[in-house]
């Protein structure tokens, strides 16, 4: 709670005498909507990295926290595959039943062991990024790991690969 109120705090110094908005407390917080994180993980399951840099520089121009970025698309991947393993994730998950039926659907898009490598990937990169002077660049790479399975050298990628030339 005293977490709550000290990010309210933030925001309502940060925009004094505004009406405070959604967007104004994605500023503060250095966070990006949930709308973002639908469209990186559709490019991502497309194989379009192009898409992924181009929303990724969105998130930089925008001034967004790059390693809350990470952090927060673990937490999105961790939902779809939550959603995959079960229907009753509704009280788990503490979504709005329209961002839920979103969920249920970009769950559907790839396979429980695609949804785990990306959580792996972008896991070992949120321990990297603490420390990284080129946050970006670290990010841009591990965002082409997770379009472009075949550039890995270890056995699950070739897994992966394999599952997405088998389900086309």
């Amino acid at each position: 709670l005293r977490d709550g109120l000290s990010l309210l705090d933030q925001c309502v110094a940060f925009h004094y005498g505004k009406l405070l908005t959604y967007e104004n407390a994605l500023e503060v917080l250095g966070a990006v909507d949930s709308s973002v994180f639908s469209r990186m993980f559709n490019a991502v399951a497309d194989g379009r990295t192009r898409d992924c840099i181009t929303e990724l520089e969105e998130i930089v121009i925008q001034g967004r926290e790059l390693g809350q970025f990470v952090t927060d698309f673990i937490w999105y991947l961790r939902n779809l595959l939550l959603v995959q393993s079960s229907d009753n994730m509704e009280d788990v998950l503490d979504i709005s039943a329209d961002n839920l039926a979103l969920l249920k659907e970009e769950a559907e898009m790839v396979d429980p062991e695609i949804l785990m490598r990306y959580i792996r990937i972008f896991s070992e990169l949120s321990n990297q990024i603490k420390y990284a002077t080129q946050k970006r660049i670290l990010i841009e790479i591990n965002v082409i790991k997770l379009c472009k399975p075949e550039m890995e050298k270890d056995y699950t990628s070739l897994i992966d690969l394999s599952l997405i030339h088998i389900s086309e």
